[in-house]
């Protein structure tokens, strides 16, 4: 009898332990990439914007305001757009800055058993480490154009984009949304 509860509270121990170290990822919709913006200038102009995190890349945040632009331009009737001023253009990546993070000392200034350093850790084993300080933010200024209208040689196909593009970020041809969106409460 000694011995089951043993083995039953060993076992409870083991899965109360393993359960707080598991995590579910959920893929974050279209609307949860970042605040976005869209708005009519004039008949065929529009502003389109996204302001992501911090911890997504320029060129990815770059992507998906390109993917808006296509989207804005299917929804508003038109096929094609034109990129009036094209940030890549500017040269003017989100400010980053250089962190060591050296993990808390244990024992002492450089720690005895330090959990990142090892055994006889110091300060010659910290790495730098580049961060972006602030959140990615791309802005469009877009041209449209209907399928019949004479339009530039360098205008993109919003259809072809949103059919290329679209599906990796869950926004089928028409610009309408592939998956049910979370409702924003703020």
């Amino acid at each position: 009898m000694n011995k089951k509860r043993i083995y039953l509270g060993g076992a409870l121990a083991a899965v109360l332990a393993l359960s707080g170290c598991t995590t579910f990822f959920t893929p974050h919709s279209f609307n949860e990439l970042g605040q976005f913006s869209a708005y009519q200038l004039n008949q065929s102009t529009f502003r389109v914007g996204l302001r992501s995190s911090s911890n997504m890349s320029y060129g990815v945040a770059q992507e998906i305001a390109l993917v808006k632009a296509a989207q804005t331009t299917v929804q508003n009737g038109f096929q094609y757009f034109k990129v009036l001023n094209d940030p890549s253009q500017q040269n003017q990546p989100p400010r980053q800055a250089v962190v060591y993070q050296s993990a808390a000392p244990m024992f002492g200034p450089y720690g005895f058993y330090g959990p990142r350093h090892g055994y006889w850790g110091g300060p010659w084993n910290d790495f730098p480490q580049v961060i972006t300080v602030e959140p990615n933010e791309v802005a469009y200024n877009i041209e449209c154009f209907k399928a019949g209208q004479n339009y530039p040689k360098d205008a993109f196909d919003a259809v072809l984009i949103l059919k290329s593009l679209g599906a990796k970020y869950g926004v089928a041809e028409n610009g309408t949304l592939l998956a049910p969106q979370p409702i924003k409460t703020n």
